[in-house]
């Protein structure tokens, strides 16, 4: 790893470090099964990426991070927070992202964002994911929508479905959460871009 490189994991690892706590407050601990094992910066891609490392213990997981990402802190702090999320319940190799496990992904983003850098810096970026990345945004819509009903549902279902993905809609009313049920389908359904 040179020196550079170097230099951008611990800029990573101090994020995490900061961030970890805020995202398990809000969506649970990380998964019993899920272990980070460190970063790794690339510069030949254009987003970061979950990667599991160990057949043997199929959610050991590294993130790796662009290295186009550490030329914008809004875009670096958002790429960190989502993956920090999804590393509370990473996807195994024949698993399937839904709406809701990716909505919540981009919801802890946003948080971020708008506690570093303020209103203007969120609407910003929110614009420009509805622009290009409208599925994302779809996605942070519902799971705001279920947010602002119950702000611990992510908590509560992921107390018996620690992998969000498997999220059902009869999973809602049977930890509590009060939701419509067109909201709770929609959140169950596999999320495609």
């Amino acid at each position: 790893m040179s020196e550079s490189q170097l230099t951008q994991v611990q800029k990573l690892d101090k994020i995490r470090a900061a961030w970890l706590p805020a995202v398990e407050f809000l969506f649970g601990e990380s998964n019993e099964e899920a272990r980070f094992v460190g970063f790794e910066v690339d510069s030949d891609i254009a987003k970061p990426e979950i990667l599991l490392v160990s057949d043997e213990l199929p959610y050991r997981y590294k993130i790796r991070m662009p290295a186009r990402g550490f030329s914008n802190d809004v875009m670096l702090l958002a790429d960190v927070v989502q993956e920090l999320v999804r590393g509370l319940y990473p996807l195994g190799k024949e698993d399937k992202a839904s709406v809701l496990s990716e909505g919540t992904a981009v919801y802890g983003a946003i948080t971020a964002i708008k506690q570093v850098f303020g209103e203007e810096t969120l609407d910003s970026y929110l614009n420009a994911l509805k622009d290009n990345g409208f599925a994302y945004y779809d996605a942070f819509s519902y799971v705001a929508v279920l947010l602002t009903e119950d702000p611990k549902a992510i908590v509560k279902l992921r107390e018996i479905k620690p992998f969000l993905y498997q999220v059902e809609r009869e999973d809602f009313a049977a930890v509590g959460v009060e939701v419509d049920r067109k909201i709770a389908d929609i959140l169950t359904y596999t999320f495609r871009t």
